[in-house]
């Protein structure tokens, strides 16, 4: 009876996976996405070379990484895209080496001045070296970084992670967030805004640069 009930349990949770993914996945039907532009994401670690022949629609630029590292080329970067009709967006790489609160505050600091024109990012991929927390913590930290994204800029922002961390970590919760898909060159399953599809050449920024697609339409994932 016990390995009965487990079983039964086991099957519900599953039917209530399928039936969230169902129901985010109708948002982002074949009508319903501007599957025919395209957007990067750069930071410091990429050179533009000229600007003039970036033909992305959007781009993502990251802003910050923890409590207390600020990209120095995001300012730059966003100036220069914006001149151009490019949509910009900033993203922070959330750590659990230091509180949602002071993490918050730095990419607050850091993105003054730029009118963003897309909702903010956090790139959230793992836990970093020595500060590991539960899932429950994880989840907690994320949420009081999203409540003040909410807060200061009118909207959730944008979780950017993998499809098993995902899984792991977030199936379930925030469902009243978007999610950026960082599995490149793979099938999704999660319902997802942006897919980070593949690391290709892309004219006017020296080597490779991660170029995304929208399962979505542009609008959605403006401020």
């Amino acid at each position: 009876m016990k390995k009965l009930k487990m079983k039964y349990m086991a099957m519900a949770v599953m039917v209530l996976g399928i039936a969230t993914v169902s129901f985010f996945a109708c948002r982002f039907t074949k009508e319903n996405k501007d599957s025919n532009i395209y957007g990067v994401d750069l930071s410091h670690h990429n050179c533009v070379e000229d600007w003039d022949q970036v033909t992305a629609s959007f781009v993502y630029l990251k802003a910050t990484e923890g409590a207390t590292h600020q990209d120095e080329t995001f300012k730059r970067f966003a100036h220069n895209a914006q001149k151009r009709g490019i949509l910009v967006g900033a993203y922070h790489f959330m750590t659990t080496s230091s509180s949602s609160e002071e993490q918050f505050q730095n990419f607050h600091q850091a993105t003054a001045g730029i009118k963003m024109d897309l909702i903010p990012v956090i790139d959230i991929e793992r836990q970093t070296k020595g500060y590991k927390v539960s899932g429950n913590e994880l989840r907690k930290r994320v949420r009081v970084f999203v409540n003040l994204c909410k807060k200061h800029y009118g909207k959730n922002p944008i979780i950017y992670c993998s499809q098993p961390f995902y899984t792991k970590n977030f199936l379930g919760h925030f469902n009243d967030c978007q999610y950026w898909c960082g599995d490149v060159n793979a099938p999704v399953v999660l319902p997802h805004a942006i897919h980070q599809k593949t690391i290709k050449k892309v004219a006017g920024i020296k080597g490779n640069v991660d170029y995304n697609i929208l399962n979505c339409k542009l609008k959605e994932i403006q401020l």
